[in-house]
């Protein structure tokens, strides 16, 4: 007995490592994760308690017209629920322009049962365009608002989203853009609900840091606002690459006016439920995160873009990225050097997951904290699984960048 509790945990370390031992074979995870993640842990909360006590900022009495976009093919199953959750949003001054994008289901007939209400607009295409982007700007010439909100054909939002997606530019003329707060409506399986806890986090931690620093990355497809005047002027949505959200908001970046995260802007959508179609999703996202940084390599490590340019950005390719090599090449030295004995690597490696847990349960409790409503503790059970998740998150990842490397495009 005292020797197995010898080799749990010793007096002088963990799992038979030393304090020093224990730095040395993690050396390269701590230098990695450990500033990015307890810098956003533990800072963003301590700004938010502080915004909280300083006010709500402008009072806004006048609200321009919102043409909200809602490009949609083959969405039978969620666009009625959509389209109700957009009229019922509170915002008093919107429109609702749904394109049908060439739809072989009953999209259209589903859409045109809201038809009745002055605020809905119905355009089709007999033919579809191919790609989500092409469908958003065939609606904008038959949007009258100043300020344009895409919203997808599968997302519900919240009675307060609109509103609160817009009151950042009514307050702040500086800001042209607006991300909305993204969560997971079909919690079905294990699947979803491990994507529902990499989302909290996301959102939480990341666009909230993003935002901080003024260096928000992604206006999310699902929701996110524009000024109208600001999109013509960087020739609306871009069709050359398979992430027009990632592409968009770099161009907005280029134009120097600030792009904020809107926790309270909170729309619901559906994520893949199955594995095969999980994997579908994670390869496009990759392969057009390759594709946006070739297409923008002029903004990176550019002073004139500020911290987008020369911080955030940077740091992303190099998170998503090169840390992706980095961590493998690290962790197959390690097995290597003590190939001889199984036993130091069984120990390393449950080193290394407890390292991990530790950083998983800091980052849960604080997106805890920050997110509207409170949701999100309930998912400190899935931390043990995250883990894997993320793993298998880095394979698909990995797969995709060396697959965009070599030329193949994936299809949308």
């Amino acid at each position: 007995m005292g020797s197995v509790t010898a080799v749990i945990v010793l007096d002088h370390g963990i799992l038979g490592f030393s304090p020093l031992q224990v730095v040395c074979v993690l050396l390269v995870f701590i230098v990695i994760e450990v500033p990015q993640v307890l810098g956003k842990a533990l800072l963003l909360p301590i700004l938010e308690a502080s915004r909280g006590r300083t006010g709500e900022g402008v009072r806004v009495t006048a609200y321009p017209k919102v043409s909200v976009i809602v490009p949609a093919h083959n969405e039978e199953q969620y666009i009625g629920n959509t389209l109700a959750s957009l009229l019922e949003d509170t915002y008093p001054n919107k429109e609702i322009i749904v394109v049908d994008d060439g739809s072989t289901d009953k999209t259209y007939v589903k859409a045109s049962m809201l038809a009745g209400d002055p605020r809905v607009k119905i355009v089709r295409r007999e033919e579809p365009s191919g790609s989500k982007a092409r469908a958003v700007n065939y609606g904008i010439p038959f949007a009258a608002g100043d300020i344009i909100v895409v919203v997808d054909g599968d997302t519900v939002v919240e009675r307060q989203a609109l509103k609160r997606l817009v009151e950042p530019m009514l307050e702040d003329p500086r800001v042209i853009g607006t991300a909305g707060n993204i969560k997971v409506a079909n919690r079905v399986n294990l699947l979803t609900r491990l994507q529902a806890y990499e989302y909290l986090v996301s959102m939480e931690l990341g666009r909230r840091w993003q935002s901080v620093l003024n260096g928000l990355l992604v206006i999310p497809g699902a929701i996110g606002a524009i000024r109208r005047d600001v999109l013509d002027s960087v020739g609306r949505v871009h069709v050359d690459t398979i992430t027009e959200d990632f592409d968009m908001t770099f161009m907005l970046q280029k134009t120097k006016g600030r792009i904020v995260f809107s926790p309270e802007a909170i729309a619901w959508t559906y994520v893949p439920e199955r594995l095969r179609d999980w994997i579908r999703q994670r390869i496009r996202w990759a392969s057009g995160q390759i594709q946006v940084y070739i297409k923008h390599s002029d903004a990176l490590l550019r002073r004139r873009l500020g911290v987008f340019g020369a911080l955030i950005a940077p740091n992303n390719i190099f998170m998503d990225m090169i840390v992706l090599f980095v961590k493998y090449i690290w962790l197959a030295a390690i097995i290597l050097m003590h190939w001889t004995s199984p036993f130091y690597i069984v120990r390393f490696l449950l080193l290394l997951v407890i390292f991990y847990l530790v950083l998983e349960y800091v980052q849960l409790t604080s997106a805890a904290l920050l997110t509207p409503g409170g949701d999100g503790i309930e998912n400190a059970i899935l931390v043990p699984l995250i883990l894997p998740y993320r793993e298998l998150l880095s394979a698909v990842r990995l797969f995709a960048y060396i697959k965009t490397l070599l030329g193949r495009r994936p299809a949308w």
